[in-house]
């Protein structure tokens, strides 16, 4: 990433690095940390995964330029690697980036069903449903970044 333009930044627990339907369209590393993804239905907060060192947010805006279809807020401090959407042009030839579209097609339409009927879980504890107290935090979180 030596000629990549990146930058590091930290953000604090409970803190919001983007919203669903911001534009947003940025790459970013998780360097240490943990974030939640989540998607957000009136009031009712679905966390859809849990990310940590290593793992790449905001991949979907990153390639077809089109608002946030989640929302991040960190779990604990966490450090990103930003990586700006500008760098997509320089550094991916246009058959990967074809490609890129394509599965970031299906991904958001996946996304959008997720959105609107929820989970249905059948004995699945990686990503086990927030409370209505945790719900309740993670929406005025949501909010009060919107304002």
């Amino acid at each position: 990433m030596s000629d990549i333009g990146t930058e590091t930044f930290k953000l604090k627990k409970d803190e919001i690095l983007f919203v669903a339907g911001e534009n947003n369209s940025d790459l970013y590393i998780i360097r240490s940390g943990k974030v939640m993804v989540y998607v957000q239905n009136g009031s009712q907060i679905t966390p859809v995964a849990y990310l940590e060192r290593g793992e790449y947010i905001g991949e979907l805006s990153f390639f077809d330029g089109t608002p946030r279809s989640a929302s991040i807020v960190c779990l604990e401090p966490t450090e990103f690697i930003k990586i700006p959407t500008e760098e997509l042009h320089r550094h991916i030839p246009p058959w990967l980036l074809t490609m890129g579209l394509e599965l970031t097609k299906k991904i958001r339409a996946n996304d959008e069903l997720i959105r609107s009927r929820g989970i249905r879980k059948t004995k699945v504890e990686s990503i086990k449903p927030l409370t209505i107290e945790e719900q309740t935090k993670y929406y005025k979180l949501t909010e009060a970044f919107k304002k």
